[in-house]
């Protein structure tokens, strides 16, 4: 018998690993039109450039058509990396409808858009009652005691709450109606205890477009809202971490919406090994006027601190080209840090969906047991170390409870198919925002 003999001793097979890359929900946003365009409301288009968004826009005069107008232009202006939906939403009677058809919408379509760039004239006054600080808990109290609002001007609806009581004191309020149409905070009044003395506080104010944004507060919510507001108004949303507020500058022109180049530039960013992503403040941005320093550094040390953004001048290193400068969401935070928190959520869901999946088409199989669990760790390590790499986060450390110590601590969950045992430690990348310089000048002795 004949034998065979093959001219290959060794045969290579090689695979090629593709880095994760942000999900399409990152580059996504929308332009909120009140009547402004074409389209029928309720519906979104995309335009992946200024002359085909023009095109759908309604006549001149129409609804808030002049401002989508300036918004694709200004948005455009910072480049034609990436495209924006127009989201319309229909002929709204006033700002407050608006916004709430806005959390209507997004109510019916999650995750769709990861961001929304709204019209100016949504910036709306306070009006919802949102917390009460309690100036003096009382004393005495045997039970929580009733909780009063005094009523809006007409036309709106009181507000309610119910007192929380810690011993015999009241230490807050949990507002179970927030009501609406109030101008200045209500006065809150406590019913009085059998005997002691009686609880105070007062009530702070939310404006609507900040109550729709404290809907996505969590660190899973992944909406954000870029807000054109003023100096006054940039307090309304304190504390709001989805939500950009940017205050234009005095001297901007009319075509102008600067809330555009920071909403142009969350969604332009396509972070890779080869192109890591870099922080938000002091990104240079184009077309559109800066806010002049003289004679407005109180205003804009005043706007600063109160986690607000604005375009201002790179004249303190030297530099001619307008920037961004804050680059934060309300709540204090650098916008990278919640762009990287939103990268590893959207995309460890991917990665261990995929594996799963995968896992049920390939040979061996995934199956629900000690290796299982280590196979999909190390999924999630290699995307962290991928995140490293893309400059999003400094370090990532993932864990996982031991299969037999998650059974016997959750005996149905085996039968069900349910592990809920992974943990990570996540520390998003950061730029600097103050940098101190000492110098010590002498002069020597001769």
């Amino acid at each position: 018998m004949a034998t065979t003999i093959t001219p290959t001793i060794v045969n290579v097979s090689a695979s090629v690993t593709t880095a994760p890359t942000p999900s399409q929900l990152q580059q996504s946003g929308a332009l909120v039109s009140v009547n402004g365009t074409t389209l029928t409301a309720g519906t979104y288009q995309y335009y992946g450039t200024l002359a085909a968004l023009v095109a759908a826009l309604a006549t001149s005069g129409s609804g808030n058509q002049v401002e989508l107008l300036n918004m694709a232009t200004t948005f455009f202006a910072q480049g034609n990396f990436v495209g924006v939906y127009v989201l319309e939403l229909g002929a709204q009677s006033s700002a407050i409808v608006g916004i709430n058809a806005l959390q209507t919408w997004i109510n019916a379509n999650p995750n769709v858009f990861y961001a929304y760039l709204v019209p100016a004239i949504w910036d709306t006054n306070d009006e919802y009652v949102s917390a009460v600080t309690i100036t003096n808990g009382g004393t005495g109290y045997s039970s929580a005691p009733a909780v009063t609002f005094s009523a809006p001007p007409a036309g709106g609806t009181t507000a309610t709450g119910t007192a929380v009581l810690t011993a015999t004191a009241v230490t807050s309020v949990l507002i179970t109606n927030a009501g609406s149409g109030y101008v200045t905070a209500p006065t809150v009044t406590f019913a009085a205890p059998g005997a002691g003395t009686t609880a105070t506080g007062t009530a702070s104010l939310a404006s609507d477009l900040q109550v729709v944004a404290s809907s996505f507060g969590s660190s899973t919510g992944k909406t954000y809202f870029f807000v054109t507001t003023t100096q006054a108004n940039v307090a309304n949303y304190a504390g709001t971490k989805a939500i950009f507020a940017v205050v234009p500058s005095p001297t901007a022109a009319g075509t102008e919406f600067q809330a555009a180049v920071l909403f142009y530039q969350w969604l332009a960013q396509t972070p890779s090994a080869s192109n890591p992503a870099a922080p938000m403040d002091f990104r240079y941005v184009y077309g559109v006027t800066p806010w002049a320093l003289v004679n407005n550094q109180t205003a804009i040390n005043a706007i600063l601190t109160a986690y607000g953004n604005i375009i201002l001048t790179g004249a303190e290193g030297g530099i001619s080209t307008a920037l961004i400068r804050n680059g934060t969401t309300m709540d204090g935070n650098q916008a990278m840090f919640w762009y990287a928190v939103d990268w590893v959520l959207i995309n460890a869901k991917q990665q261990l969906a995929a594996a799963v999946i995968n896992g049920s088409n390939s040979n061996p199989p995934l199956y629900y047991s000690q290796k299982g669990i280590n196979y999909l760790l190390a999924v999630l390590q290699r995307l962290g170390n991928t995140g490293v790499s893309f400059g999003l986060i400094q370090a990532a450390t993932f864990t996982a409870t031991a299969f037999a110590a998650y059974i016997a601590a959750n005996p149905s969950s085996y039968a069900a198919g349910i592990y809920n045992g992974f943990s990570a430690t996540v520390t998003p990348q950061t730029g600097f925002e103050s940098v101190t310089f000492a110098l010590n000048a002498t002069q020597f002795a001769v």
